[in-house]
Formats: structure tokens, C-alpha cells, sequence
């Protein structure tokens, strides 16, 4: 039960850190300049949990053992989530562009915006 909780965790992690990348890489050139290092650290460390979730799915499927990987992707996971954090303090960023882009689109389809076309 462990190994496919662990598996799955594995895939998440693959998924979350192709998702990081992307969204490192939609931050504006001013953004990013503001801490170039911490920038990349974020971008690298979603490439490092994509890897850390192909190994650990590679490690289970492969008969390995399971407790390497609990604690070898637990802490990839919580990596890009700290980087972040410190990048977002360091260069005064309320909130990353992705999410900014989310919010607007979640406003415009609950505030019922045929609605306030035809007033």
C-alpha cells in the first residue's frame, strides 16, 4: 500500500516539477531581474523534482526499496515551495504571474460578465 502511495507521490512530483519550470519561465524579464540567482534556483529546482520523481518512480518499479525514496521526494517537494518564498521576498513579488493570470481568469467567469454586457 506504502509503494503505491510512494508511486504516486513519485508521479505528482514529475507532473509538479514540469509545472514549476513553466511557471518559472512566465515571471517578466524585470521580475527576474530583480534576483536572477534565486530565479534560476527556483527554475532548477523544478527541474530537480521532476528528476527526483522519475528516479523514484524508476526506483520502485525496479524493486527498490521504499523508504530512500519517502525522504529523497519529500524534500524535493518541499524544495521549489522554499525557493519561491525567498525569491518572491527578495525581488517584491505579491504574487507569480501564473496565478495572477488564474485569478483574473476565475473573476471574469464568476462575476458573470454576460451579465454586465447587456446592462
Amino acid at each position: 500500500m506504502l509503494t503505491a502511495f510512494f508511486g504516486f507521490l513519485a508521479l505528482v512530483l514529475t507532473v509538479g516539477g514540469v509545472f514549476c519550470v513553466a511557471e518559472a519561465r512566465s515571471y517578466t524579464d524585470e521580475q527576474r531581474a530583480r534576483a536572477p540567482r534565486l530565479w534560476r534556483a527556483y527554475a532548477a529546482s523544478g527541474a530537480v523534482c521532476c528528476l527526483v520523481g522519475v528516479g523514484s518512480v524508476a526506483w520502485l518499479a525496479s524493486g527498490g526499496t521504499l523508504w530512500p525514496v519517502s525522504g529523497v521526494a519529500s524534500l524535493a517537494a518541499a524544495l521549489p515551495c522554499f525557493v519561491q518564498a525567498w525569491f518572491h521576498r527578495t525581488a517584491t513579488i505579491d504574487r507569480s504571474p501564473l496565478a495572477e493570470r488564474l485569478a483574473e481568469v476565475v473573476a471574469q467567469n464568476l462575476n458573470f460578465p454576460e451579465a454586465t454586457r447587456q446592462a
